[in-house]
């Protein structure tokens, strides 16, 4: 099960993941989340895994979901997206997840373990880095960093 809910004062859709997830209903329940006609690509998503059962999701329906974000996205802004997931496995298919984004995404992709930190992430603030800093990895480039 995936239900949606969004928080219009933070701009937060928070999406909840429950029992056994599959391919068939992952793509099902973002396709009609983004034709709906109030979808807001500029939204942050708070995705929560942690109530998962059975992932059951293949390297495939990850590269097809990425596939329909690339098709909404909406150049110019830049909205969060948080992936809390608690299971090995499950973690490691939102890393493939979010290398599959890669820098082209239009939103900032983070995959966490904790809920907490998850919700911190999202409510800091869009800075800029001072003059001179570097910016940060995302991507492939990122790939080798710790979570």
């Amino acid at each position: 099960m995936i239900a949606f809910e969004l928080d219009p004062n933070r701009n937060l859709r928070r999406a909840r993941f429950a029992g056994c997830v599959d391919d068939q209903e992952l793509l099902a329940e973002y396709r009609r989340l983004v034709r709906d006609p109030s979808y807001d690509a500029t939204a942050d998503e708070l995705l929560d895994l942690r109530r998962v059962e059975r992932f059951e999701v293949s390297a495939d329906g990850l590269r097809r979901l990425s596939d329909l974000h690339s098709m909404v996205d909406r150049r110019g802004s830049r909205p969060r997206f948080a992936i809390v997931a608690d299971a090995p496995l499950t973690y490691g298919m939102w890393r493939m997840y979010e290398l599959l984004r890669g820098d082209g995404a239009a939103e900032e992709i983070r995959v966490f373990r904790d809920h907490g930190a998850a919700e911190d992430w999202l409510r800091t603030g869009r800075t800029c880095a001072p003059a001179g800093s570097p910016l940060p990895q995302r991507g492939l480039a990122a790939a080798g960093r710790a979570r």
